[in-house]
């Protein structure tokens, strides 16, 4: 059963710095695109491929968090990793704007039946 997005994300684009420590202890770290961002969560492109329920260090332009991998899937040339920050961090524009910014949001559309 897949957990229903609560909040709307908003379409990005900006390069943020991505640590992580892999399964054998060795502390990874790897530059990644920022695609979409909300209050609680982000999708960024990255190259290596990170377990689900990894906890990796975020650094923005000018702000740092830590976030949960909820998941990873590979689309196209790179993985998408979806992640929810932690430790009670909240995204907003005050604190941190991507380089490129949509003014609109991305939304849910029911399909058809």
């Amino acid at each position: 059963m897949t957990r229903k997005k609560q909040e709307e994300r908003e379409l990005c684009a900006d390069l943020v710095k991505v640590q992580w420590e892999n399964n054998s202890g060795s502390l990874q770290s790897e530059w990644a695109i920022l695609s979409d961002i909300s209050p609680s969560g982000a999708c960024l492109e990255v190259e290596i491929p990170i377990e689900p329920e990894t906890v990796v260090g975020l650094q923005f332009a000018s702000e740092q968090c830590r976030a949960r991998a909820k998941y990873c899937r590979f689309d196209k040339v790179n993985y998408l990793l979806g992640v929810e920050f932690e430790n009670g961090y909240r995204w907003s524009r005050r604190r941190f704007k991507p380089e490129h910014l949509t003014q609109f949001r991305l939304r849910r559309v029911k399909a058809d039946d």
